[in-house]
């Protein structure tokens, strides 16, 4: 996503007359971003982060499903081993949830630094052993 000053570089430079490829070439913006810059409303504040939440911007997160449960689980037990935590999460999925996503799953609720650290090895032959594989 292009910043909003960025976008609103292209706005003024569309309002100035220029044409779309020059101002593609003189932004470094690509064509098809300067057009589409050109259809959208206009930029009214330079916030990105206000921007990408109001349109909502980005690839959703496949762990925020399951951060209420994880705080639940840490505030119970606050020094329980990650392994423990994701038995303890019902509706663990191994194929919606990719290893390094395991390994951040806790660390989004824990208001301290957790004296366990897993590698991303650790799971996988954890996770092997579990299964039988």
């Amino acid at each position: 996503m292009w910043g909003m000053l960025k976008r609103h570089e292209v706005e003024i430079l569309l309002k100035a007359g220029h044409r779309k490829a020059e101002v593609a070439r003189l932004t470094g913006v690509s064509l098809r971003s300067v057009k589409r810059i050109a259809q959208e409303a206009p930029v009214v504040h330079v916030d990105d982060e206000a921007e990408r939440n109001k349109r909502q911007i980005g690839r959703p997160s496949t762990v925020q499903n399951y951060r209420k449960q994880v705080v639940g689980i840490l505030q119970e037990t606050p020094d329980l081993p990650l392994l423990e935590i994701l038995r303890r999460c019902e509706r663990w999925d191994t194929r919606a949830v990719r290893p390094h996503s395991t390994i951040w799953l806790p660390r989004c609720a824990r208001s301290r630094p957790s004296p366990w650290f897993v590698s991303k090895g650790f799971l996988e032959s954890s996770a092997s052993m579990i299964s039988g594989k």
